[in-house]
């Protein structure tokens, strides 16, 4: 089977987001963004709270995940990778994925916390955006001509 047809439950490498729509990478980079600005926002007012601001960004993050699969049943039906939809499908991936997203959004968070701590410049926040924007969405901008 080829990596594009696989089902969303059936996601078992991180290489499979080569897969998903630019819409649906584009969704979550614009999440990781969001996230970086509003860390930068907060450091300096409660530059002791990371812990509970990585809890409560991840919670926010996983709340509709966990609804929506209150809704999963035998005879849902998992688009191929190719065909997810950023709002419609995202609680339908397989366990590990959302373990791995919310690594890779603590990362994020932390790299901004530490960077907005200890050198609080625009251009730092620039560059931060910047990091984030090509590591986020670098399954779009890694496809291979042939694959788009």
């Amino acid at each position: 089977m080829r990596p594009a047809e696989k089902r969303l439950n059936e996601m078992n490498r991180l290489a499979d987001m080569l897969h998903f729509p630019a819409a649906v990478n584009a969704g979550a980079t614009l999440n990781v963004l969001l996230t970086v600005a509003l860390t930068w926002y907060i450091e300096p007012r409660h530059p002791a709270f990371a812990g509970p601001w990585v809890v409560f960004v991840l919670a926010i993050n996983l709340l509709p995940v966990v609804l929506l699969r209150l809704s999963l049943r035998p005879a849902t039906l998992y688009p191929a990778l190719r065909d997810m939809d950023f709002f419609r499908d995202q609680h339908k991936f397989s366990d590990w994925v959302y373990l791995a997203a919310s690594a890779n959004m603590t990362f994020w968070i932390l790299l901004t916390w530490t960077a907005s701590a200890l050198h609080r410049t625009t251009a730092v926040l620039a560059l931060v955006e910047g990091f984030a924007f090509l590591a986020t969405f670098s399954p779009v901008l890694l496809r291979k001509r042939s694959d788009v």
